[in-house]
């Protein structure tokens, strides 16, 4: 199984000394992926995470960022250059730490819009992200678009509209990414629109309603789980929770950590793998 956690189970914020300290905590608790966000690239040493994590058997699942000034959603053709350019630069970051997975919020900007994205929006981010996932092939990465509630991204919020995107972007490397806190807020049938993504589907993660241990909350994982085994989905099953006891300022501001719902990633870890032991064998 590909079984990945989140850094952030473990840390306040990605920082160059992080690799060192989750690795062994994420092998320790059976997880053969971990993430990194790449927010800030300077703090991102390739070669140190590739050093690291391959001595604990572990593969890096990058995530990527857009900024107000580099933006390939936008309709300024020098900020969306700009926003490709830096699209380009966490390719290569990616594939010098041995990942081959870079996803995350890749179309546009993380946070709460102000009006509704258009329809040109939505193309000229197609058409780029069609570009990088074309430059991404020879690197041996893929991309896949992790899908947002309506507080974080105005570019779609719905398997059906993340679909119609792919779509549009006709890109065979381009693929999804449904997190099951945004999936909560946003889908009428959470399993039928996970079936329906499964064709796009390359990483699955598993979040609270509250953001918080995976074993206690409103969602039930099982049936979920369920029909990613009887489907046959051999791609990425990842675990991601939040705290304030744990997030940095910066992060917990991001996602609104407000209340301490747990004080160490192990406990994270330990309610994954709960929740997953109870539809595939661990």
């Amino acid at each position: 199984m590909k079984k990945s956690i989140h850094s952030y189970a473990w840390i306040k914020v990605w920082a160059a000394d992080a690799v060192e300290l989750v690795a062994p905590k994420a092998a320790a608790k059976g997880f053969n992926h971990v993430v990194i966000p790449m927010r800030d690239h300077t703090t991102i040493n390739p070669a140190e995470i590739d050093r690291v994590f391959s001595a604990h058997d572990i593969t890096p699942v990058v995530t990527a960022t857009q900024t107000l000034d580099a933006d390939i959603s936008s309709l300024d053709p020098e900020i969306r250059r700009r926003g490709l350019d830096r699209h380009r630069a966490s390719l290569k970051l990616a594939r010098d730490m041995g990942a081959y997975h870079m996803g995350g919020i890749i179309y546009g900007v993380f946070g709460k819009a102000e009006a509704a994205a258009t329809d040109e929006n939505r193309k000229v981010a197609a058409e780029a992200l069609a570009t990088l996932a074309e430059d991404a092939k020879p690197m041996g990465l893929r991309l896949a678009m992790e899908i947002l509630n309506r507080y974080e991204t105005n570019m779609f919020n719905t398997v059906d509209e993340a679909i119609a995107f792919v779509k549009m972007s006709g890109s065979d490397n381009l693929f999804l990414h449904l997190d099951t806190f945004h999936m909560n807020m946003e889908e009428t049938d959470m399993l039928a629109a996970l079936k329906r993504a499964l064709p796009y589907l390359v990483y699955f993660e598993m979040d609270q309603n509250d953001r918080g241990l995976l074993d206690r909350g409103a969602i039930d994982f099982h049936p979920m789980l369920q029909v990613l085994k009887d489907s046959g989905y051999n791609e990425i099953i990842g675990a991601e929770a939040f705290s304030s006891a744990v997030s940095g300022p910066d992060v917990a501001r991001g996602v609104s950590a407000w209340r301490p719902l747990f004080t160490h990633g192990d406990e994270v870890a330990d309610s994954a793998n709960a929740v997953l032991g109870s539809v595939y064998p661990l």
